[in-house]
């Protein structure tokens, strides 16, 4: 197959730093190809994913803005008018589709990383027919869709196995916190956690602009017990030396996150997870079996205590046959042969 896949213009692919999407992308980049198909990538200008038989470059370089918008929607025709994919595999906003949709009547298949609008789908179904299919990656995001919620395969999420390893022979030193530094990540409850435990945690992340104030009364003041480490934000590197030392990863949140890749990451290096029963959790998370799943942060403190019942070997290999590249990036691959079947009946 010949596969074009835009990608919002703000972040390269790959990323140097923070961009999940833009990871997610580049290593489906990698798997497409080694399966035998061509891709085409249209991305930021500084795009560098290697397995790409070609990178377009978007005009505008944010998303946002009827201009930025138009001027993207029009440069994902010309590529693809050029490039006559079987299908565009779509990580981008769906408004740069419609003049695909409408002039090229081209093939179709969207992922939600994001909320999804109940409004901007149902407008898309419409116009795009049967050519326009969607993927979201937990079940948790379509609980609110009324209309066109068959057109939806939920997808998972993936996280690169090869990299993200056990390593059984480092002591197990500290419980481990990973995300932006803010309330409804649940850093606070993750100290809380770690102090009545008596276990040290480590917290990676970043303090996004308006947040300061969280770190600065729910975080910063427990810095002084040596229990608590702010190691700030992490590169992969870091993040696996942090991981494979890890006893269990705290995913503490209090919103309804779509899926955290964090969760299959640390899974991979054999740590199982503790997280609350919001968003996806209850999708990823196997309770008592790669981790828990809790209600609070009572029960989190309980659930630390029994983590020693939890076997790591168990943990990666259910990680590897759920969330591995090899495997999400076939599902996908079945999806997409079904719509370029559809373009020729």
């Amino acid at each position: 197959m010949k596969i074009l896949i835009p990608v919002d213009p703000e972040i390269p692919v790959p990323p140097t730093n923070y961009g999940g999407i833009e990871r997610i992308v580049d290593a489906l980049v990698t798997a497409y190809r080694k399966k035998g198909h061509e891709v085409y990538l249209l991305a930021n200008p500084e795009s560098s994913a290697k397995d790409a038989s070609a990178i377009y470059k978007w005009e505008a370089l944010e998303s946002r803005g009827f201009r930025n918008v138009w001027r993207n929607a029009w440069k994902l025709y010309e590529v693809a008018k050029q490039v006559k994919p079987d299908v565009i595999h779509s990580f981008s906003r769906l408004m740069y589709l419609y003049p695909s949709l409408i002039f090229l009547r081209a093939k179709v298949l969207m992922t939600y990383q994001r909320k999804i609008s109940h409004k901007s789908t149902s407008l898309a179904s419409f116009v795009g027919g049967r050519n326009i299919s969607f993927t979201a990656i937990s079940n948790k995001m379509l609980n609110h869709l009324k209309l066109f919620k068959n057109k939806f395969t939920t997808t998972y999420n993936f996280t690169l196995t090869d990299y993200f390893v056990p390593d059984e022979s480092l002591p197990k030193e500290h419980l481990m916190f990973l995300g932006r530094i803010e309330d409804i990540k649940g850093t606070h409850e993750a100290i809380l956690t770690a102090i009545a435990t008596n276990n040290k945690l480590i917290i990676a992340g970043n303090i996004q602009p308006g947040h300061d104030e969280y770190f600065n009364e729910k975080v910063k003041p427990y810095l002084t017990n040596p229990l608590i480490m702010y190691v700030g934000p992490v590169n992969d590197e870091l993040k696996l030396y942090y991981l494979q030392r890890a006893k269990a990863f705290l995913f503490p949140i209090k919103w309804e996150e779509p899926f955290g890749i964090v969760m299959a990451e640390a899974m991979s290096c054999g740590v199982p997870v503790i997280g609350f029963r919001r968003g996806s959790v209850p999708e990823v998370v196997k309770d008592g079996i790669n981790g828990f799943i809790v209600n609070n942060t009572e029960e989190m403190i309980e659930a630390v205590n029994k983590i020693g019942s939890l076997d790591s070997r168990i943990v990666r290999a259910d990680c590897v046959s759920r969330f591995s590249v090899d495997v999400i990036s076939e599902q996908y691959l079945t999806i997409l042969h079904k719509i370029k079947l559809n373009n020729n009946l």
